[in-house]
């Protein structure tokens, strides 16, 4: 990467052009370089971690016949992962130049131990709430009174898919949170402001409507009360 501190012929010289005519501007320059390429490292794991905790809770799905709600599915592959992925790169560079480079490696021993370790957690709390959940005295797996399964409406009113879904669905969040630490190259995670307001606003929806049942709880059918109950 070269950069130009005079004007005339800057295009030839290089892609870029100092402002100032300083050669600070190499520290500039390099700290929004390794900034962009752990921001883009972090959208990349997290797009990792979306698919395997998809593919997890397809898979408790389908071993209890169950699905989500349709507003489960907006949100699960729609409104969080969209809002997660676009905000998560959008941290500032750190304000001081790090002694080393962030890994360029897709499968470098960095980048695959954060991304197991994460996947380790997300499958291990999936199994701690499934389990905790057929652990409760008035638990009864689903019974079904035939073997079609396709009325998508019936099959997502019940108690294992709102477990899977609470767990599974904040990890959708969780998981960016966790990707959006990296102060070597990018800024403080809480100064990443979009990201922070978005997964603050999740996290509290998600609580609310786990902790607290009502019309908001019942229109992701979960935690959902026999009188508000359509």
């Amino acid at each position: 990467v070269g950069i130009a501190l005079s004007d005339a012929e800057a295009s030839i010289v290089s892609p870029f052009t100092s402002l100032d005519k300083s050669i600070s501007s190499i520290l500039d320059v390099l700290k929004e370089g390794r900034c962009a390429l752990a921001s883009a490292f972090a959208s990349y794991k997290y797009m990792i971690q979306y698919g395997q905790t998809e593919a997890f809770n397809q898979i408790a799905c389908a071993y209890f016949q169950v699905t989500f709600s349709e507003w489960c599915w907006v949100f699960l592959d729609g409104v969080w992962v969209i809002s997660m992925a676009f905000t998560l790169p959008l941290a500032k560079a750190a304000k001081t130049l790090a002694p080393e480079r962030p890994t360029s490696s897709l499968l470098g021993p960095q980048t695959m131990a954060s991304s197991l370790g994460v996947l380790l957690l997300n499958f291990s709390f999936m199994i701690i709430g499934i389990a905790a959940l057929v652990s409760q005295s008035w638990y009864q797996c689903r019974k079904w009174g035939s073997t079609d399964v396709s009325n998508a409406t019936l099959i997502g009113d019940n108690y294992e898919a709102s477990v899977i879904f609470l767990v599974t669905g904040y990890q959708y969040i969780a998981t960016a949170m966790a990707y959006n630490f990296g102060y070597a190259f990018r800024s403080n995670w809480i100064k990443n402001k979009y990201f922070v307001l978005l997964a603050f606003a999740f996290t509290i929806l998600h609580f609310y409507i786990t902790l607290v049942p009502g019309k908001l709880s019942c229109f992701f059918r979960v935690n959902c009360s026999n009188e508000n109950v359509q």
